[in-house]
């Protein structure tokens, strides 16, 4: 098979630009490259990774993709779907992860729903800190998460929304929204992402006091 790529494996420096024919090797997608600083260590090699650190990656992707809408580097009508789609993974991610922790500490023996709800586990979170009664989980900003949440199921309850243009029928999407704004959106996100790490903070100072993990795997 023949690809389109740059070739750099000669050491030679190669321009954004220029580009060769070279074979494409089976399964030589995913390998290390020339430039050793843009090699991602994955799974085991410097993990793993639990689900607290995939939504801190989710998170920190929209917030890129709505900084380079405000450089204005690409369309805003499109980069919204990625944006918003990788808030709300990272929201359904970071929920399951303080939920694991949560369940942990209290020893419920409990675990989280599976699949891409966010307001079941949401829900089980809450109840959770009511539980372990610390000035770490404060309800009025518990309420405050909830409420943007409320607003975000409401667009978008599976997940798919902002994933496919359509649903399952062929009905499209967002029928009964016509414009967002991602300023608007990412401060709203920062408010929800930044209490998920003061949440997080407290869960794992709770549980390295009792000499529990952490993680989230």
């Amino acid at each position: 098979m023949v690809s389109n790529v740059f070739d750099g494996t000669d050491g030679d420096s190669v321009q954004p630009g220029d580009r060769m024919i070279k074979p494409y090797s089976y399964n030589s997608l995913f390998r290390p490259g020339p430039n050793s600083s843009l090699n991602a260590c994955v799974g085991a090699n410097g993990g793993p990774y639990d689900f607290g650190s995939y939504a801190e990656g989710f998170f920190e992707a929209g917030f890129q993709i709505v900084d380079a809408i405000k450089r204005g580097e690409w369309t805003t009508d499109i980069l919204i779907y990625p944006a918003v789609f990788d808030f709300r993974h990272g929201v359904e991610l970071y929920i399951k992860h303080l939920t694991i922790l949560a369940n942990r500490l209290l020893a419920t023996g409990q675990r989280m729903a599976l699949g891409h709800g966010v307001i079941e586990n949401w829900c089980s979170l809450t109840q959770l800190f009511a539980d372990i009664k610390n000035p770490h989980f404060d309800p009025l900003e518990i309420d405050i998460v909830k409420d943007i949440l409320t607003d975000f199921v409401e667009i978008d309850a599976t997940g798919q929304v902002f994933r496919y243009p359509e649903d399952k029928r062929g009905q499209p999407h967002l029928r009964q929204i016509s414009v967002i704004n991602v300023e608007v959106l990412a401060d709203e996100m920062r408010v929800v992402f930044d209490l998920f790490e003061t949440w997080d903070s407290g869960l794992i100072a709770l549980l390295e006091a009792t000499h529990q993990s952490t993680g989230s795997v």
